[in-house]
C-alpha cells in the first residue's frame, strides 16, 4: 500500500545527495489541498501569499525528518476594533405580549 499525504502536511528529509554547500541541508515534498490554496488566495491583499509552517523533529525507517503542517496564518483579534451596532428591533403592532 503506498503512502497517502494528509492534506496540508509534509516531511522534510536529509539532503544525503548534496554535493555543495549551497545545496539545501533538507529536501521534501508539501501537500497542500486546493481549496485550502484558493482560500488562501482569496483572503490575501497584494501580490504575496502568506502560509503558516509548524515542524515535528522525528525519526523513522529512512532516519530523521522534519514533519510538517500548513495552516492560515493567525490573526491576532483587534482589541480597539469598534464593537458592531446592535440590530435595530423594527416595532410591530401585531406581537401579541
Amino acid at each position: 500500500m503506498s503512502y497517502v499525504p494528509k492534506p496540508n502536511t509534509g516531511t522534510l528529509f536529509m539532503n544525503d545527495f548534496k554535493k555543495s554547500p549551497a545545496a539545501p541541508d533538507k529536501r521534501g515534498d508539501l501537500f497542500l489541498d486546493k481549496k485550502f490554496m484558493t482560500d488562501l488566495i482569496r483572503g490575501t491583499e497584494g501580490d504575496l501569499v502568506r502560509i503558516s509552517l509548524s515542524g515535528w523533529e522525528k525519526s523513522g525507517p529512512k532516519g530523521e525528518y522534519l514533519s510538517m503542517a500548513a495552516s492560515v496564518p493567525y490573526v491576532k483579534p483587534d482589541a480597539q476594533a469598534p464593537a458592531k451596532p446592535a440590530t435595530p428591533v423594527e416595532d410591530d403592532d401585531d406581537v401579541p405580549f
